[in-house]
């Protein structure tokens, strides 16, 4: 039988809860204050009594470098959480010193950084010949402060600019970024991938001077030119006045693609060219400490209602939440290399680069994850001795479904954490990963979002595991889930609400108007409280034994058939077992009354989807959840859709079929849009009208 969602995957002996990071740091705490703090649970609960107590000693604890502005009071949640708090944290700082600088590895010969592309083939050779870039600290360091120089004197970027990219993922990108951050400018990125108006509906919005690209790269096996969309997006992209690109496919990284004619003014640079126009720079780099609440980047929302929101991120914000995560929740240590599988596009990368803050190593790969086969990850996990990989549920999904076992060809008993985002992970995951990868390791499963650039929901490695539910609320997060009346619930599904303030939230949406569309998207939900919470979008349960968490599923895509709400994850828990079903799509059709129906959507293993099949995962459904969890339609799909970051697309699904216009949404985080209009005017979802009396 396959485990439930709430038996236990894995309990920490004594030893391991001795050794925890967030072990340690409660007995800084309980010596600090004289308290006597038995467990995490009671940590937590501490973290949210005195938020300004709590947030200084994380500063203090993780080695946060800066100014502090006022002896007494760092985080200031005097003012309620809507609105935008210009002092919430009192300090001056810069977040390339904090990544360079602020750990045991600074400046050292400990490797910093590694860039792979996609190999050509599985051999030893081009595993090896797959590394584009492979930089210590010391390395990291000089190329940042090359970078920087050129920056600040030949293209004169000062604090506040905005430097980005339309690129694919490398060391290039992190190099610069780190570069424009020194610097006090402002970051935002964009994968080569997207498409041209999906690019500028971005990047139009931030008008940056700088753009960094690459002349192509590679894909399943495919070399994809890039010239061709870049061109077009300059057109309309006036503000960019140097265009800076690098041969992703070459270690050299000299673009092998001529350079195409440039327009209105603007000057293009090989990377090589770039930093050697920073070789004047001083011996050491001029780190600008900017006010903690100052833009450090801009990060998009999927734009699935409209042009993506650019959500602003302090530099504040930024250094103190992802130092209290990956030193407290994640374990992160001087000695890891971590591998996560992201573009530029997803707020991964962002979360990823913080790594370096630890003295950790930090791995960008840049290709499909099954090209040449599905062996890539695990390959290059073993070669390089990668400790912490970042995976998405559904990359390990299709390799369960598709019989791979990693640890039959390679051995990774140095893989110590899967890191695990992106989208509900479901109870035979963890199993297969005990199995499959090595019985040790870690599974981290956590929620976060680009909205926060954090972690609202984790792990730590004091707390025993459940499968499929995630292990603790965030350190500093007051999180809860709320009924329809604003009423906390444990042991019953909720809205997902925060009801204090955190160090991370956004300092609004870039653009005239900001600070109003960021109070709408994020404080409206429930107008009968006072003072608002954030309302995330998130459908969960708190479960009272355990404070352990369980994520449905997006609210605003949960289903609500006669009344009865529940989210999707439950129904893909079972769905997915059946051997039949190779994936599924859960979504809500309104009907004239008024109420909704339950819909399936099924991607059969073998087509067509038969009566037999049908009857099967109706009948699982009943057995496993109720009566009233099945749908009142199963569909057959040719294809499920899904963004590039390996989420469904549920709520533009369900908006399809609801009657809103294939033209009006915004599908630009879509892996394939055009799989998406099979929801418009579907034969099998069409209503039949009531009969007029």
């Amino acid at each position: 039988m396959p485990p439930s969602t709430r038996t236990l995957f894995w309990v920490p002996n004594a030893q391991d809860i001795e050794d925890a990071a967030d072990t340690k740091f409660r007995h800084y705490v309980n010596k600090k204050h004289g308290r006597a703090l038995r467990d995490y649970d009671e940590l937590h609960a501490y973290s949210l009594e005195d938020l300004n107590r709590f947030w200084t000693d994380a500063w203090e604890y993780t080695g946060v470098i800066g100014d502090r502005t006022d002896d007494k009071i760092l985080f200031d949640n005097s003012q309620p959480m809507e609105n935008v708090n210009r002092q919430l944290i009192r300090a001056k700082l810069n977040y390339a010193e904090n990544m360079l600088l602020a750990h045991p590895n600074a400046r050292s010969d400990k490797r910093a950084l590694l860039a792979f592309i996609e190999p050509k083939s599985k051999s030893d050779a081009d595993i090896d010949a797959c590394v584009t870039r492979s930089l210590t600290f010391e390395e990291l360091y000089q190329q940042v402060r090359l970078a920087a120089h050129t920056l600040r004197t030949k293209y004169g970027i000062q604090v506040g600019d905005r430097v980005a990219t339309f690129s694919p993922s490398n060391a290039e990108a992190v190099i610069l970024c780190l570069a424009a951050l020194s610097l006090g400018a402002v970051w935002s990125s964009c994968p080569a991938e997207f498409g041209v108006t999906a690019t500028l509906e971005r990047l139009e919005q931030i008008q940056p001077k700088v753009l960094l690209s690459a002349d192509t790269y590679r894909y399943n096996g495919k070399t994809v030119p890039i010239y061709p969309k870049l061109q077009e997006i300059l057109a309309k992209l006036p503000s960019v006045k140097n265009v800076v690109v690098v041969g992703q496919l070459y270690t050299d990284r000299e673009p092998r693609e001529q350079f195409p004619q440039a327009q209105g003014g603007q000057k293009w640079w090989t990377w090589n060219e770039m930093v050697k126009q920073g070789a004047d720079a001083p011996k050491e780099i001029k780190f600008e400490r900017i006010d903690a609440m100052s833009p450090v980047w801009v990060l998009y929302s999927s734009g699935t209602t409209g042009k993506p929101k650019a959500i602003v991120h302090s530099v504040g914000g930024m250094v103190l939440s992802q130092k209290t995560v990956q030193m407290l929740h994640n374990n992160t240590r001087p000695d890891d290399a971590q591998l996560t599988f992201t573009t530029l596009g997803w707020m991964m990368w962002n979360h990823m680069l913080s790594t370096l803050g630890c003295g950790a190593c930090m791995a960008a790969y840049d290709g499909s994850p099954f090209a040449p086969s599905a062996s890539t990850i695990w390959a290059i996990a073993q070669r390089f001795k990668i400790t912490i990989l970042g995976l998405s549920p559904r990359y390990l999904q299709t390799l369960e479904t598709g019989g791979y076992v990693p640890n039959k060809e390679y051995d990774l008993k140095h893989v110590r954490q899967i890191q695990l985002a992106g989208s509900v992970l479901k109870p035979e995951l963890y199993d297969w990963m005990r199995d499959f990868i090595h019985k040790d390791v870690w599974v981290n499963n956590g929620t976060g979002g680009t909205d926060i650039c954090g972690l609202f929901i984790g792990a730590v490695r004091s707390k025993s595991i459940h499968h499929a539910e995630l292990t603790c609320i965030a350190l500093g997060m007051d999180l809860q889930a709320w009924d329809d009346d604003g009423n906390p619930v444990f042991d019953q599904q909720g809205e997902m609400v925060i009801t204090q303030p955190f160090p991370n939230m956004p300092i609004g949406f870039w653009g005239p108007g900001g600070e109003k569309r960021y109070h709408e998207a994020y404080f409206e939900a429930y107008p009968q409280k006072q003072p608002a919470v954030w309302t995330h979008g998130d459908w969960v349960e708190v479960h009272s034994l355990t404070r352990g968490v369980t994520v449905f599923g997006r609210s605003d895509g949960v289903l609500n058939p006669a009344g009865v709400r529940f989210g999707s994850a439950e129904i893909y828990s079972v769905v997915e077992k059946i051997e039949e079903v190779e994936d599924c799509l859960a979504i809500g059709q309104k009907l004239s009354d008024g109420d909704e129906r339950f819909v399936l959507f099924v991607k059969p293993m073998k087509a067509p989807l038969g009566p037999n099949v049908v009857d099967k995962i109706k009948a699982a459904i009943r057995l496993n959840l109720s009566t009233r969890h099945v749908p009142a339609k199963v569909i057959e799909l040719v294809k499920i859709p899904y963004t590039t970051n390996g989420k469904r697309l549920e709520v533009p699904a369900k908006k399809l079929v609801n009657g809103i216009a294939y033209d009006k949404l915004n599908l630009s985080s879509a892996e394939d849009p055009e799989c998406l209009r099979v929801f418009v005017d579907h034969p099998d979802l069409i209503l039949e009208s009531k009969a007029k009396l």
